[in-house]
């Protein structure tokens, strides 16, 4: 015998099935609506990141094999190293996401790494494997032979806007070797992203009096928000230790908000 028999056995009158049967119903489906009020809740509370990132590589004419495989090299010893990975669990959120993507000129981009979480070492080596299948994979596109600076910050800006993730800061890495010689001054796209609350860093690669030059250009056209900086790489020996260095600090700055940072 199902219980809603048993119901209508013990109800007095048809009358009084009948204001049983509606509540039922009503309770019901105001648990129905609890649980659909609360689900999106609990998936944007598992969404939420300390700090959300993309790097945007430049691919310009002016970036050879050699220094593709260093970008991607470096990117990788900074994610999986062990100081990086302990900045990231003194988070709040103990964990930020983070986005690839490459970028030259006449409008020419790519993603080479979409949206993923990084919480430890297993989320930054399978960044890793995405990262190395990327110099192997024919592009979509040939690269575009300027360099377009304004481009990388747009498409990079495009990129945390559209972000899985709620974060707390939303950080671009801009990594380049030259000056933009195409496009809008880099200055407009930045001063368009800083207005959504993003904030600029850059890494140039570069030798001898160029490291100066660039450094000096990219902070007066690039980088803007909260504490933003330019790191440098002066070769291709030291490019994987500047990069560090920059994640590092980026999500350190984090740290001093919640529980104490690595030392």
């Amino acid at each position: 015998m199902t219980p809603s028999l048993v119901i209508f056995r013990c109800a007095d009158s048809l009358f009084d099935s009948e204001i049983i049967v509606r509540f039922t119903g009503i309770l019901r489906h105001s648990i129905l609506a609890l649980l659909l009020v609360m689900a999106p809740a609990a998936a944007h509370a598992a969404e939420r990141t300390d700090l959300n990132v993309v790097v945007a590589l430049d691919r310009s004419e002016s970036i050879s094999a050699e220094d593709r495989i260093v970008q991607v090299q470096g990117l990788v010893y900074a994610l999986t190293h062990p100081r990086f990975l302990a900045a990231v669990g003194a988070g709040i959120h103990g964990r930020l996401g983070f986005a690839v993507v490459k970028w030259s000129s006449f409008a020419r981009s790519e993603v080479l790494v979409p949206w993923a979480v990084i919480a430890g070492r297993a989320d930054a080596e399978a960044v890793a494997t995405r990262l190395y299948t990327s110099l192997k994979q024919r592009p979509a596109a040939p690269d575009g032979s300027q360099t377009d600076v304004a481009l990388g910050i747009q498409v990079a800006a495009d990129m945390l806007a559209a972000a899985p993730y709620d974060a707390t800061r939303r950080v671009i890495n801009i990594v380049a070797d030259g000056t933009s010689n195409i496009g809008r001054l880099p200055s407009v796209a930045r001063d368009a992203a800083l207005a959504k609350g993003v904030t600029i860093n850059a890494l140039v690669m570069g030798q001898g009096s160029a490291v100066r030059v660039l450094t000096e250009y990219f902070e007066r056209e690039v980088i803007g928000g909260p504490a933003a900086f330019v790191h440098h790489a002066p070769g291709t020996a030291a490019f994987a230790e500047a990069m560090l260095r920059k994640m590092i600090l980026e999500v350190a700055r984090l740290s001093a908000r919640g529980r104490p940072g690595p030392r």
